[in-house]
């Protein structure tokens, strides 16, 4: 078998050991380096130039950019995107909270663009040891003018730099991530992006310089003074003098001694356009850095499917820079971080920019045309899509039947209470408590609620992660930790249960809160009527339809949560049949609380109407006077009351399932949280000893010592350990 070959033979550039003086096949001094960082440095601001770099570099700022986990630990995944300030691929949907130390990726990758500039752009990385591990915490820029010397091995890879006025000496190329645009061979300074507009910047501002003083010359004429016939020597050179001393203003005027003439004569035939020559030099430059797209309009024909095929053609050479920006980050940064942690054996997560110069143009016509030849099939997914694309509200079901009680179901719509109970087992109230009350006319159940039950999978622990990280998450107020992606939670479908069944709540308590306002108005307006003021006290309200209509969100709520815990035990490989919920506890939750709306409001009635009722005041009046006062007030108390208890409904469905299943381990998660305490940011994924301990701390819907109280929307997230 013939042997495989171990070492080089030729060279990169031949001669080239040592210092490097960069591109031997250059021949214009000015670009030739070091003395190119200089006139690249100058070339930047042309109006056009600068065009061209934002129109590169911008884009590619503004892109997501992430750290793809595929084929590596999740542990390896989250130190590098720490410690380059980047989120994890799929996983990390919202923005996080803001760095306080260490590196900066927004400001690092603007620097980084500067290799488009200057051809390359060098960084020193520093690390600090944190509990054990090498913790990336600076990439420091090293500015292309500061570099005075290349030092390369012989087989041309980079050994060193040496820089302007470093006390430390030379930089090792193993402290050192390198960029560099279109390096070829051995010259590790790379090639500009304007290195091919050098030429027409060049002639561009000679051009600019001429036109100008054309235009002071030629602007408003120029002046010859004629001296009158016979002049001596002396008048001649007199006439001179006052031409070449006149200028042009708003005062300007001459003297002229007796027998001069003066003349102001305008350019005769034809002077060279040099407004059309610096167009065509600045439409070099965009053609040399397929910026085409910057002269569109300006030029003296084009088309729309021209302008088209020019910007997929923009778009493609960003994504390429894009590439090579992240593949040099890649093996600069993350790869370094891996090996000096882990060792070179461990796969190393790579940098990606996912959309870079990405378009949005699904439009009515566009779709309609997919439909109409087959590309596109008009399901819901779809539907759904495009709704939330374009803001537009979910698809509502019908109404529900008048003149019968009805419960919330999310996966069969309105039911009445009978027909709800039945379907999960219950008996039917006693006395009639099932009906009697009427569903209000608009009554709808969320079309995003009607989805089909979730399909758990088996998946390894790792799979499951990052396929729950992929999913996202909308809802969240921070990206999911690693243990809330392994529970298989969805913080999304979790928070819709909730909101949406709120949002209906409220949309039907505006009957209930009618017919309450109605009750004490009747009653305000005898009262007073009769002079009884101090009946006012005694007002009372009905609680009953309130108590039925809670009572049947937060079953509903209940059951829902825990089919959905019941899902997120699938997902890990845990059967778990769905238990009842406890229905006793949650009707008692909606009685006292239902009670205490009801009294609430008839306070409120009862201070308002004690206020109002002057001695002359009729009951009429005063009776107006408070159902005005009681209309104006804000939901705000009663949205929170509702919300705390359909979050109690949630805890109750989950915990439910968790009492049925193995045991497990528990973990506070704050993930749904809007505005976090410091009192569950501090418990936010604190592991707990056991079950009953989770329970007592999260039971009443959210972390019982929230400063918000009944405003916390946190939860338990539960990891099983599977075996093998």
């Amino acid at each position: 078998m013939a042997s495989a070959p171990t070492r080089d033979i030729g060279v990169l550039d031949a001669g080239l050991f040592g210092y490097l003086y960069n591109d031997l096949l250059e021949v214009i001094p000015d670009l030739m380096w070091p003395t190119s960082v200089q006139t690249y440095a100058r070339m930047r601001h042309d109006p056009q130039l600068a065009a061209i770099l934002a129109a590169y570099t911008l884009p590619i700022r503004r892109a997501t950019w992430a750290v793809d986990p595929a084929g590596c630990r999740d542990e390896v995944a989250h130190v590098v995107a720490d410690d380059l300030g980047l989120s994890i691929l799929g996983a990390d949907t919202t923005p996080g909270p803001a760095r306080r130390r260490g590196v900066r990726w927004a400001e690092h990758l603007r620097l980084a663009l500067l290799s488009l500039v200057y051809g390359f752009m060098p960084f020193e990385r520093r690390y600090e040891i944190r509990d054990g591990q090498a913790r990336l915490v600076n990439l420091g820029e090293r500015m292309p003018h500061t570099v005075r010397a290349i030092d390369l091995h012989r087989d041309g890879t980079l050994k060193s730099i040496s820089q302007e006025h470093a006390a430390g000496g030379p930089i090792p190329a193993d402290r050192l991530l390198w960029y560099a645009h279109e390096r070829e061979g051995a010259a590790w300074t790379g090639r500009s992006i304007m290195r091919a507009s050098y030429g027409a910047w060049l002639l561009k501002h000679e051009t600019w310089r001429v036109h100008a003083t054309s235009i002071r010359r030629f602007g408003m004429g120029i002046p010859s003074v004629e001296a009158p016939p016979g002049a001596t020597p002396a008048q001649v050179i007199e006439a001179g003098r006052l031409a070449s001393a006149m200028r042009a203003g708003d005062t300007a005027g001459v003297g002229l001694p007796p027998g001069f003439r003066l003349n102001i004569t305008g350019m005769t035939g034809s002077a060279p356009d040099a407004m059309a020559f610096i167009e065509y030099l600045d439409q070099q430059m965009s053609r040399s850095a397929l910026a085409g797209l910057l002269d569109l309009g300006q030029t003296r024909n084009g088309s729309r499917a021209l302008g088209d095929s020019m910007l997929e053609l923009f778009f493609l050479s960003l994504q390429a820079v894009a590439d090579e920006i992240a593949d040099t980050a890649t093996r600069g940064a993350s790869v370094n971080i891996v090996d000096l942690n882990w060792g070179e054996n461990e796969a190393a997560p790579r940098i990606v920019a996912t959309d870079v110069g990405q378009r949005h143009e699904i439009n009515a016509d566009a779709l309609q045309k997919l439909i109409d030849a087959g590309a596109l099939t008009p399901d819901p997914a779809l539907e759904a899509y495009v709704r939330g694309a374009w803001r537009l509200p979910a698809r509502a079901q019908d109404d529900a039947p008048s003149g019968q009680s009805y419960a919330y179901d999310l996966d069969y719509g309105i039911l009445t209470i009978d027909e709800r109970r039945a379907q999960i087992g219950l008996a039917p109230l006693p006395d009639g408590q099932g009906a009697g009350l009427p569903a209000p006319a608009n009554s709808r159940t969320p079309a995003s609620l009607l989805a089909a039950p979730v399909q758990a999978r088996r998946r390894t622990p790792k799979a499951r992660a990052r396929a729950v990280r992929a999913a996202g998450s909308e809802g969240a107020h921070r990206q999911l930790t690693l243990t809330e992606a392994a529970s298989g939670m969805d913080p999304d479908a979790i928070q819709a249960v909730w909101q949406s069944a709120l949002d209906q709540l409220l949309a039907d308590w505006a009957g209930i809160s009618q017919t309450w306002r109605d009750d004490l108005a009747e009653q305000i307006r005898d009262l007073v009527t009769a002079g009884n003021l101090a009946g006012l006290a005694a007002l009372v309200l009905d609680p009953g339809a309130a108590i039925q209509l809670l009572g049947a969100a937060m079953m509903s709520v209940a059951e829902r949560s825990a089919a959905q815990m019941v899902a997120e035990a699938a997902s890990q490989g845990v059967d778990v049949d769905q238990p009842p919920v406890n229905e006793s506890h949650l009707l008692a939750l909606a009685h006292a609380l239902g009670g205490l709306l009801a009294s609430g409001l008839a306070s409120a009635g009862a201070r308002e109407a004690i206020r109002q009722a002057t001695p002359d005041a009729s009951g009429e009046a005063v009776a107006a006077a408070v159902v005005e006062h009681l209309e104006g007030l804000s939901d705000a108390w009663l949205r929170e009351q509702l919300g705390g208890a359909l979050s109690a409904a949630q805890s109750d469905g989950r915990f439910a399932v968790l009492d049925a299943a193995p045991e497990a381990t528990y973990y506070a998660s704050e993930v749904l949280d809007q505005n976090t305490c410091p009192k569950c940011v501090e418990i936010d994924g604190h592991e707990f000893a056991d079950l009953a301990e989770a329970k007592a701390t999260y039971a009443p819907g959210g972390y019982i010592d929230c400063d918000g109280r009944l405003r916390c929307r946190g939860i338990i997230a539960t990891v099983w350990t599977e075996e093998g």
